[in-house]
């Protein structure tokens, strides 16, 4: 008597096992049974969007962002822009060196007139930049939020100090001084100070004192 040869699973059946090894932790599983979706349909956006997060705490990061930049791409063509929108937040949240992802996530957002939120971006990205080599990088974040809007009070400051740690000490100068325009207390003590950080001398320690026992 012959035996039927058991049919291979089907690419819904291979998704669903790996989602049922994901929600118990069996990694591996799970990327195996989504890497075998993607062979039936490798543009799959969900699929690449669930597989993305596993590569990338299985320590395989120029994979997973493979993945989340395919599954952005896929929901972009599939014209669901909101879509590819949170799993570029995904990206930037799980990769938050790669300050291109926060950037693309700010254009993304003025792209659909949310300029608040693309600011907001912008400075959540720079917060995970704090060791001296990546400098540079919150840098470009702080000078592209205050591009979009320029009356940032705390971020001015933030970058000033950046600069000046920098070395570039004359142009965090030029970005402290408009600042002092009609500031009055604890706000003029504190651009004062930082002030007087970047550039000590015995004018600028006056002006600090000054600001803070008069408030002007």
């Amino acid at each position: 008597m012959l035996f039927r040869q058991k049919a291979p699973p089907t690419r819904s059946e291979l998704i669903t096992h790996a989602d049922v090894a994901r929600s118990k932790g069996r990694l591996k599983k799970a990327i195996a049974g989504y890497r075998k979706a993607l062979e039936l349909e490798p543009q799959d956006p969900v699929v690449h969007g669930k597989l993305a997060p596993l590569l990338a705490r299985t320590n395989e990061p120029e994979a997973a962002l493979g993945s989340f930049h395919a599954a952005a791409k896929g929901h972009l063509d599939k014209g669901f822009a909101d879509k590819a929108l949170a799993v570029y937040t995904q990206a930037a949240e799980t990769f938050p060196q790669r300050i291109s992802l926060w950037q693309q996530v700010a254009k993304m957002n003025m792209e659909k007139g949310r300029r608040p939120d693309a600011v907001r971006m912008l400075l959540r990205g720079r917060l995970y930049l704090n060791r001296k080599e990546e400098r540079r990088e919150a840098i470009t974040l702080l000078k592209e939020a205050l591009t979009l809007d320029p009356d940032l009070f705390e971020p001015k400051l933030d970058l000033a100090r950046l600069l000046a740690r920098q070395g570039q000490r004359a142009e965090a100068m030029a970005l402290l001084d408009p600042m002092v325009k009609g500031l009055t207390g604890k706000l003029l003590r504190r651009v004062r100070w930082a002030q007087a950080r970047v550039s000590p001398g015995l004018g600028a320690y006056w002006r600090w004192l000054r600001a803070a026992t008069r408030g002007f």
